[in-house]
């Protein structure tokens, strides 16, 4: 007598920009019943599916929209209350965490797992101050590069959709309970999304925060152009990314080797060139339009570098150089 098939895992993502839509198709393909938390002006536009472009597939196939639909939409806590949940996934921006509506969310999920993909401690707490219990909380980082195609001037899709792609040989890391980060590795891995179980995953993301935040507003200082960032600004952005790496080195202890050579300028340099010619995407474009839009964020987070260096006695000077050239932040 065969054993009867193992229940789909209900999983509530919230938000369905373009994380959450990967996470979401990917949970599904891993046998996931899917449900997405929006707000419920994007509710009835979700609610039909979307169109996706994997872009880890072969050349020819890139440009050839996938249709990610069969999957529910609520938008609010009540709606989520009335339903028994499995796994949470939450993907929405760190500034986006603060404000009530995360308490009512975490009551209204029961004893769900739930997993983090916003890359600091800080959100850690966050959602632990709005009443999720450690035991059920699963730390995640975000690997994948994900955007709403085409970007200004892309041609190559026949529609809008939500492009995506995993970096060889970096699966997605989470730590956390061991039989609730078992459980979620496990659902990622059936559905093809790269994952893997990993010891302390906000320890782990802080260190590459803190050089990509750097280098980020260096980015934005220089008109999102690498080519003015290599000529002006990329000596000012190295120096404030060592200054955010001791910074996350006070409190989580010894930086990574390999961390601290990607702060170095000349390492940088060939990573963009590298990165240019093997990232299937215009890397430039996409930075400008993604990180514009998350804006608030990397502000928020060289914020929190500058202020905690200087609480410890740390030199900032580097990151409040760099802050202070920046244009003003997005508008909400």
């Amino acid at each position: 007598m065969s054993a009867s098939p193992e229940p789909s895992p209900r999983v509530l993502v919230i938000g369905a920009g373009a994380v959450g839509q990967v996470y979401g198709r990917h949970a599904q393909l891993g046998g996931g019943a899917v449900t997405f938390f929006v707000r419920a002006k994007y509710a009835a536009d979700l609610a039909g599916g979307v169109d996706m472009y994997p872009l880890n597939r072969s050349r020819s196939q890139r440009t050839v929209p996938v249709r990610f639909e069969g999957f529910a939409v609520v938008s609010t806590a009540a709606e989520v209350a009335a339903r028994r949940w499995d796994l949470v996934i939450i993907t929405v921006s760190s500034p986006a965490l603060r404000g009530p509506w995360l308490a009512e969310l975490v009551a209204a999920v029961g004893d769900a797992t739930i997993v983090a993909l916003q890359p600091g401690r800080d959100d850690r707490d966050t959602i632990l101050a709005a009443g999720a219990s450690a035991d059920r909380l699963v730390s995640g980082m975000i690997t994948l590069i994900s955007y709403s195609a085409p970007l200004p001037d892309e041609t190559r899709f026949p529609r809008p959709g939500m492009a995506y792609w995993f970096p060889p040989l970096t699966p997605a890391p989470f730590s956390g309970p061991d039989t609730r980060v078992a459980a979620v590795v496990a659902l990622f891995r059936r559905g093809k999304l790269p994952a893997k179980r990993d010891r302390d995953v906000p320890r782990a993301v802080a260190f590459p925060s803190a050089v990509m935040m750097a280098y980020l507003v260096a980015l934005e200082n220089a008109g999102w152009s690498f080519r003015r960032l290599v000529r002006e600004t990329i000596q000012q952005g190295a120096q404030g990314a060592r200054e955010a790496l001791a910074v996350i080195g006070h409190r989580e202890g010894r930086v990574p080797l390999g961390i601290r050579l990607v702060a170095r300028p000349r390492i940088l340099r060939m990573g963009l060139w590298f990165a240019r010619r093997a990232i299937p995407l215009p890397l430039e474009t996409y930075l400008a339009y993604h990180f514009t839009k998350v804006g608030d964020q990397t502000r928020e987070f060289v914020a929190g570098y500058i202020a905690r260096g200087r609480e410890a006695g740390l030199p900032v000077d580097a990151l409040v150089r760099l802050t202070a050239a920046l244009p003003p932040g997005p508008a909400h």
